[in-house]
């Protein structure tokens, strides 16, 4: 990402977003193709660039600059999915990445909560006004290491299951427009040790159907006491 601001912001020197600095984006995202999330983080990149750049004089051709790089960015390819595996970094990584990068909610369905870091991160985001709701399992709440207590008695709303079966799901929703899925359990072991996979996609559809998935849970679960 850095990269690509690098090279927004050497283009926009003179005021002008060529077919070679089109060119040159085109091929720093040829193998990483653009979230809906990370489209959304540079287009507004674009607009704080500018706004830097601007002076009356240059002004009408700072508004071209903006017009031909969003359109450039418009028209790269974005990806839908991506697949993520454990053991290492990677399911815990984007975890914590969808969290760091949520604006307004977060809605987390999963079967229990004990990495620290992972935590931190939920935490984080509730102190910065972001919406958070936790589902979770009632009988690995109470299991040593949890963190659902924590996360509870500092304010997040936490509802869970009131029945001897589990609630067995691990998925989330950010900001109604990305989810996060797969066998990965929030724990430490699963990052360390465990052959896990977290899906994250942004097809509409999917995550219409999680988020109507988690709305329902959500008024079946009793709060968390």
């Amino acid at each position: 990402m850095e990269e690509i601001i690098k090279h927004l912001e050497t283009s926009i020197q003179d005021h002008i977003f060529s077919k070679v600095e089109k060119a040159g984006l085109k091929a720093l995202l040829a193998d990483r193709p653009l979230s809906e999330q990370e489209l959304i983080f540079l287009r507004s990149k674009i607009y704080e660039i500018a706004m830097a750049e601007a002076s009356p004089e240059n002004y009408p051709f700072v508004l071209d600059w903006i017009k031909a790089s969003q359109n450039a960015l418009l028209s790269l390819p974005q990806k839908t999915a991506s697949a993520f595996f454990s053991p290492g970094e990677e399911c815990r990584q984007i975890i914590i990445n969808q969290i760091k990068q949520a604006i307004k909610q977060v809605s987390i369905c999963v079967f229990t909560i004990s990495d620290d870091r992972i935590s931190d991160s939920i935490i984080t985001a509730h102190h910065r006004g972001v919406d958070i709701k936790i589902i979770t399992d009632n009988d690995k709440s109470w299991d040593e290491g949890s963190d659902i207590k924590q996360l509870a008695h500092l304010g997040i709303a936490v509802k869970m299951d009131a029945t001897p079966n589990h609630m067995h799901h691990k998925f989330m929703i950010a900001d109604g427009k990305s989810l996060l899925t797969g066998s990965y359990n929030w724990t430490m072991s699963a990052a360390r040790v465990n052959h896990e996979n977290v899906l994250l996609t942004e097809e509409a559809g999917v995550v219409r159907s999680y988020l109507k998935q988690f709305d329902l849970l959500w008024k079946q679960m009793v709060n968390y006491k």
